[in-house]
């Protein structure tokens, strides 16, 4: 049986929630998940949880709790937990990116774009926008999912004051500085323009990012990744050390930094390799990003393509 309940409720397959909490997901239905660069998929049966995600598959049990819907497996090394549009994921252990729902937008969204400059964050209550000649709020009435031919999520936001807000699941590069972000933008109303939206890391958190191809004298080996964790931590490997640093990504700008590694020896041809491939990584120029694929193009001239571990 799902259970579901402000305080602990025994309900057959329907969703019961407080008043003050957002609206519970039924559970007993897929479900599907963005939890950075990772897609969760969530199905109920024979009163257990069934999560996957890239290759990988758990079963969970449902346990009582005062909010939203969570789920254990035997062993304790995993936990889904479910609120309303949002959810917690731990594997094995390991915290996954904050997941949301793959038909619903980041609780605070941010977009912009240039020609001229424009800027606006939203949240289910009201989108405050500026320009360089005025700012302004307006009340969100309604924020729909709008279907299309394509398998592209997109949403359409109305507000009071008769503006609208057109937002779909596609990568962006931002015309003047090249950044990309998950979410291309148009707005139109009081002004019309396009733009993008959402925040960089949420295409690459989480997976490690394995070398794949590469334009310098290097060798591509699945021992040579990058992985971006939270809180601006970078860990990864040069295909003979660990390495760790930090990221930082501006709307203007990326950082990529190798703090320090592991002091294992390797054959001169691997050292070599794991040299360039440091150094590239240490001197990002530009990333970009094309069907699950990163592109880092360092000021050394030297053009990385890293694959999605699972892709």
């Amino acid at each position: 049986m799902f259970r579901l309940g402000c305080v602990v409720l025994l309900v057959s397959l329907v969703v019961v929630g407080c008043s003050s909490l957002p609206s519970q997901r039924d559970m007993s239905k897929e479900q599907v998940f963005i939890c950075g660069a990772y897609t969760v998929k969530t199905e109920f049966k024979n009163e257990q949880l069934v999560v996957r995600f890239d290759d990988r598959q758990d079963t969970l049990n449902q346990q009582p709790v005062a909010s939203g819907a969570k789920f254990v497996s035997e062993d304790g090394e995993s936990t889904f937990w479910n609120k309303g549009d949002t959810a917690n994921f731990i594997w094995r252990g390991e915290s996954l990116p904050d997941c949301r729902a793959a038909d619903s937008l980041p609780k605070a969204f941010s977009a912009s774009g240039n020609e001229p400059f424009w800027a606006l964050s939203m949240n289910a209550q009201q989108v405050e926008v500026s320009t360089p000649e005025k700012e302004w709020m307006a009340t969100v009435t309604e924020i729909e999912s709008v279907g299309d031919d394509s398998s592209v999520p997109s949403w359409r936001v109305n507000t009071a004051n008769g503006d609208q807000l057109d937002i779909r699941a596609k990568v962006c590069r931002d015309s003047m500085s090249g950044m990309i972000y998950p979410f291309t933008v148009n707005y139109s109303g009081d002004f019309n323009a396009t733009g993008c939206g959402g925040e960089t890391i949420d295409l690459l958190q989480g997976p490690k990012w394995i070398l794949t191809e590469a334009n310098a004298s290097m060798t591509p080996s699945s021992n040579m990744y990058i992985q971006f964790l939270a809180d601006g931590k970078l860990v990864g490997s040069d295909g003979c050390n660990q390495r760790f640093g930090q990221y930082q990504f501006g709307s203007e700008m990326v950082h990529l930094k190798w703090m320090g590694s592991t002091r294992r020896a390797c054959s001169a041809t691997v050292m070599e390799d794991a040299r360039s491939f440091a150094e590239a990584v240490n001197n990002v120029r530009a990333i970009d990003f094309d069907q699950n694929t990163l592109i880092i193009e360092s000021r050394t001239g030297t053009r990385l393509k890293l694959k999605h571990e699972k892709t």
